[in-house]
């Protein structure tokens, strides 16, 4: 499907699809209604944790990763330098970009530090870069002292009631973080499908790919949601171990509707999904300081956050409808929002 180099008005539909985007757009307006409230108000606080690396080699790139992480999140992604965090195994090397050492102990003080900053509509996203273990009782994330066990992440995140939560472990035995922490609200991402996957995984390099990169934008709109940053990752990994002619020891899963299992084919038609897919990133290059001397471009992001919310509504009805009517109300969605995004461009380069 193609967008038409003119204007929105200059496009031409059937009426009978005319009809039902009229109808379609009025059910989505509706149940969209409380998300593009929240989407204006929300702030993200990033906390990202690098585990022991055991070897130069693994050290040198999980804190690549980091680094790579929370320069796009406040550069390219537009959050708060003081709400991205990086915890680290060595932060005397780096002392620009480590806040703090990555022990179990300054993992859960930082998280209880965010829980009191954060609003009600506020959300976490806790990534969590390394190795981990596991034995017949739980899961644990190797940092050093103690490690990192779902128990202790699930005390830490009981402070956070009302908002989203968003865990992706992208390390080995991860997928024994995944029931313990699956609930309401929250979207947890893990390398590996169960605790007995222990090899050393992929999944991080292609996660951070996505995050900093375009590749993973796959409906064009400017914005990187965990649901296709998810996708992308999972996919590149299969890729590289097709590649590699090895045998795929990972297998990545998505959890977001609560009910503790995770699904390899995530989707807006799957059972989870559709959480990850609001959880969207990026699209804001000015920050929130900024933004408060601009009311103009604020009512800009409104609308998109808006436009983005019916495109996710649509995608979901996509299978009770014709594939023409599914077409053309997607066309004239992604047409309001290419608009909107010329308009936001625009005034983002009047400067501030």
């Amino acid at each position: 499907m193609g967008l038409s180099k003119n204007s929105g008005t200059d496009l031409i539909r059937p009426q009978a699809s005319l009809a039902l985007f009229g109808s379609v757009l009025a059910f989505i307006c509706l149940s969209g209604t409380s998300f593009e409230q929240a989407s204006a108000q929300e702030r993200t606080h990033a906390l990202i944790v690098v585990g022991l690396g055991g070897n130069a080699n693994y050290r040198d790139r999980f804190h690549a990763q980091a680094v790579a992480l929370k320069e796009a999140f406040t550069t390219k992604h537009g959050m708060l330098a003081e709400h991205v965090t990086y915890l680290g195994e060595r932060p005397e090397s780096a002392p620009d970009f480590v806040t703090d050492k990555s022990t179990r102990a300054n993992v859960l003080s930082h998280l209880t530090t965010i829980a009191q900053q954060a609003g009600p509509s506020d959300r976490l996203l806790l990534i969590l870069i390394g190795h981990g273990t596991s034995d017949q009782a739980e899961a644990r994330f190797n940092v050093t002292g103690p490690d990192l066990a779902p128990s202790d992440l699930q005390m830490a995140l009981a402070g956070f009631p009302s908002q989203t939560l968003a865990l992706v472990h992208t390390g080995s035995a991860s997928g024994g973080f995944l029931e313990p922490l699956s609930g309401s609200n929250r979207i947890i991402i893990t390398a590996t499908r169960t605790q007995r996957e222990r090899n050393a995984t992929e999944f991080a390099q292609f996660f951070v790919e996505a995050i900093t990169g375009e590749s993973a934008d796959l409906d064009k709109d400017e914005r990187v949601s965990l649901l296709e940053a998810y996708q992308y990752a999972r996919e590149e990994v299969i890729r590289f171990y097709e590649d590699e002619n090895e045998i795929l020891t990972e297998h990545a899963v998505l959890d977001d509707n609560g009910d503790g299992t995770g699904s390899e084919e995530a989707g807006l038609n799957e059972p989870d999904g559709s959480l990850a897919a609001r959880f969207q990133l990026g699209g804001i290059s000015v920050t929130e300081e900024e933004l408060t001397q601009n009311p103009e471009l604020v009512r800009l992001y409104e609308e998109r956050s808006q436009i983005q919310a019916r495109i996710t509504g649509l995608r979901a009805l996509r299978d009770a409808m014709q594939e023409e009517a599914y077409m053309a109300a997607m066309e004239e969605l992604l047409v309001e929002l290419a608009l909107n995004n010329r308009e936001i461009r625009a005034k983002e380069g009047d400067g501030l």
